[in-house]
């Protein structure tokens, strides 16, 4: 008798120590098994939310710093588009896009020619007349065209330009949801002097291979490039290169 209840007591000591144990470990081993894919796939999921999310930042950046794609060709006088109806009408070939003043393979090559109207519909061109020539681009949302105009205006009325060189502006990239809108106005206030070529569909700049702002494109007499740069430029330091321009 003895014996028969130690074998019950044993039973159902075993039975008790499955029924604490056996669940347990079978529930905890099965929670893992769930649990590994559960965060892998997570953190897939937010691998994929940040990179979307990375690739959609870096494209809004990049639209915002890009000049906006020409609506019309860059040169050739076949575009259809007239002088008269506020298009310039370019001829010649594009100068590749501007990179580093430094070995600058536009250097050498033959600027190209540019029939446009100001603001008032008067032509104002860019051609190859024997007259050295700095083309200036200017956007007017662009913070460091805005600081640059007035220096040059002020420069400009004082004399500094300097004899024999040509001095050409080109609004460009303009575009009314952004600041300072519309660039006529902009350049009225500061009491802009400079001859103006409107680009309402950036092929000049397109054409001139402009990549910033301020763009500044200086072609000597016999219409070649000798140079281009970017960026605020200091009134004596621009003196000096157009100065160069006439072998002065």
């Amino acid at each position: 008798m003895t014996n028969r209840l130690d074998d019950r007591r044993a039973r159902r000591q075993q039975r008790r120590s499955a029924v604490r144990g056996g669940p347990t470990r079978a529930g905890s081993s099965t929670s893992s098994r769930w649990l590994l894919p559960g965060l892998l796939l997570g953190a897939v999921v937010v691998a994929a939310v940040v990179a979307i999310a990375l690739s959609g930042t870096k494209a809004q950046i990049g639209a915002s710093s890009s000049l906006p794609p020409a609506t019309a060709p860059a040169s050739g006088a076949g575009s259809g588009a007239s002088a008269a109806a506020g298009q310039p009408v370019i001829t010649g070939a594009q100068l590749p896009d501007f990179q580093n003043p430094s070995g600058d393979p536009a250097v050498g090559l033959a600027a190209p020619v540019v029939t446009g109207t100001d603001f008032q519909g008067k032509t104002v061109t860019i051609k190859h007349d024997g007259r050295p020539k700095a083309i200036l681009f200017i956007a007017h949302w662009c913070p460091h065209c805005q600081a640059e105009v007035p220096l040059i205006e002020a420069w400009v009325k004082a004399g500094g330009l300097p004899s024999g060189v040509d001095l050409i502006s080109v609004p460009t990239s303009i575009d009314p949801t952004r600041p300072n809108y519309p660039p006529d106005a902009w350049l009225q206030r500061e009491g802009w002097t400079v001859p103006v070529i409107v680009d309402p569909t950036n092929t000049v700049a397109h054409a001139y291979g402009l990549t910033a702002f301020p763009y500044f494109v200086y072609v000597g007499a016999d219409g070649k490039v000798k140079g281009r740069e970017a960026g605020e430029l200091p009134i004596d330091a621009l003196q000096a290169t157009l100065r160069g321009l006439t072998g002065g």
